[in-house]
């Protein structure tokens, strides 16, 4: 059994190795050509095996969040605050935290193990044996069609996050719709969607990531593909969950920094 801090060094360890992995992987997309093809195929099989589990959990999601939000501002006489703030927090934080992690379950588990069945069955031997570049041939195109689909996945999950919100809302919870879409406005606007949109891409390149590198580095046999899934799905998860800390600090720190200039600029010009 791993202790704590071994399991802290390894867990900075694979994130050493995954950032030198996707340099790598940029490296041989820019000196490389003839990826098109070959990325738009992997983007319609990545799609079509996930958009299912995507557009059923982000129903849930939104009717999770519209549930536990109403319960909470009834006890204030707030419901007039509903929609704004339940659409807030599932574009923002919410939506594209639990999406990611399906992702990561769906799409990245099954890259890690694509990818570590041909490692250890000696297939990318083979291929770099042949002259081919096998971070060309197998990675770029898995790469960039999780990072591309991924984006698309998670704008269509949130999307039916804040349709169901408005479903449940409008059945369960008594909302009359135009008070829900009114209040809208006042927490979700274009750096809510901004935010959402950057932590969409964040999150995405985390998966694309370790779960091409996880699969392309494994070892030991049919254990080893158990092993490299095991990982990818851990590190994915992890490494999101702290990426999502970060983000949020940054951006805070931008929006507050771009109102404080807003405002300087203000009193200066008037």
């Amino acid at each position: 059994m791993i202790s704590f801090p071994n399991w802290f060094i390894n867990l900075f360890h694979e994130l050493g190795g995954a950032w030198m992995f996707y340099l790598r992987v940029l490296r041989t997309y820019r000196r490389t050509s003839g990826h098109r093809r070959a990325i738009v195929q992997q983007i319609a099989e990545v799609s079509t095996r996930t958009i299912g589990t995507v557009v059923f959990a982000g129903i849930f999601v939104g009717a999770i969040l519209v549930l536990q939000f109403d319960v909470m501002l009834r006890r204030f006489d707030a419901e007039s605050l509903l929609g704004g703030l339940n659409t807030s927090a599932t574009i923002r934080e919410v939506g594209p935290l639990i999406i990611s992690f399906l992702l990561a379950g769906k799409i990245g588990a099954y890259t890690t193990a694509e990818l570590a069945n041909m490692r250890v069955t000696e297939q990318i031997d083979a291929i770099e044996c042949l002259g081919t570049n096998s971070i060309q041939y197998l990675i770029i195109p898995r790469f960039f069609a999780i990072v591309f689909s991924s984006v698309v996945l998670l704008a269509i999950g949130l999307s039916v996050s804040v349709l169901g919100a408005l479903f449940i809302a409008d059945t369960f919870c008594g909302m009359n719709l135009y008070q829900y879409i009114a209040s809208i406005p006042r927490f979700a606007g274009g750096w809510t969607v901004f935010e959402g949109l950057v932590r969409s891409v964040l999150f995405s390149t985390i998966v694309a990531t370790v779960s091409t590198f996880k699969g392309y580095t494994a070892s030991g046999g049919a254990q080893g593909v158990g092993k490299a899934v095991t990982a990818s799905a851990i590190y994915i998860n992890v490494y999101i969950v702290i990426a999502n800390f970060i983000s949020s600090s940054i951006l805070e720190w931008i929006h507050d920094g771009f109102y404080w200039v807003v405002n300087l600029l203000e009193k200066v010009l008037l």
